[in-house]
């Protein structure tokens, strides 16, 4: 995977040094999103960040109107979730020397943070109207590094009578470590070569392998990253004509 990286930077490069790109397009911007589950789950929450994006682009012409633009960008995505869910269960107690079973319940509590970091590779293709740009077309993503941990504390009961059960998790092993998905979005010139940039993505996969994914007690849920691109771009090379 990283070999591909490598070379797609390379070929990147090339095109930039032998001006067969004829228009190059460097931007800066936010993105906001997350995983999105296909189904609702109660007592589930999330907080997206306000994530950076920064990178590259070539424009290709191939007629009057269509181009090929491939990018290459970096990402921070970062999200704050959490999750709250109660279950039934029994417990064994022993009185005056008998044991039995109580029925009883207890309440977990998820909390974790996700903080990533990637590299965008956005495949566009480019319909001019006038200097209005529509772009359309697949991208995938290099999962390069970052964190996605929390803890789990179950409470027993109304709490109190027992000690409060802790335990650490890490679903980072479980990321997928390449991105597939969509994208779609449009460029409009502000003022001589500055411009805004607008994307919106959604991803092919879930964002975990669901095989790899460890169950803390509240099922298992398929969520795909859904994510909106803002940003500035600047020319810094213009087409020939």
């Amino acid at each position: 995977m990283k070999k591909h990286l490598a070379l797609f930077i390379i070929v990147f490069l090339l095109n930039l040094e032998n001006g067969f790109a004829q228009e190059i397009d460097i931007g800066v911007g936010i993105n906001y999103g997350g995983p999105i589950p296909v189904e609702v789950v109660d007592s589930t929450s999330g907080k997206p960040l306000m994530g950076t994006t920064v990178g590259l682009s070539l424009s290709l012409p191939i007629n009057e109107s269509f181009s090929f633009i491939p990018g290459i960008y970096y990402s921070f995505r970062g999200l704050d979730y959490s999750q709250s869910f109660t279950r039934d269960t029994l417990y064994t107690v022993e009185i005056n020397g008998t044991s039995g079973q109580v029925p009883s319940f207890y309440t977990a509590y998820v909390n974790g943070k996700m903080r990533l970091h990637y590299i965008d590779i956005p495949l566009l293709i480019g319909y001019r109207i006038w200097k209005f740009q529509i772009m359309l077309g697949p991208y995938f993503s290099i999962l390069l590094a970052g964190r996605d941990a929390g803890n789990v504390r179950v409470v027993i009961g109304a709490g109190g009578f027992f000690e409060d059960y802790n335990e650490d998790f890490n679903n980072y092993p479980a990321l997928r470590s390449m991105e597939h998905g969509f994208m779609l979005g449009s460029k409009v010139p502000i003022y001589k070569n500055l411009g805004l940039e607008m994307k919106v993505s959604r991803s092919f996969f879930t964002l975990y392998n669901l095989n790899k994914l460890q169950d803390n007690g509240q099922g298992i849920v398929k969520m795909y990253n859904t994510y909106m691109q803002l940003g500035l771009f600047y020319k810094i090379r213009q087409n020939q004509k």
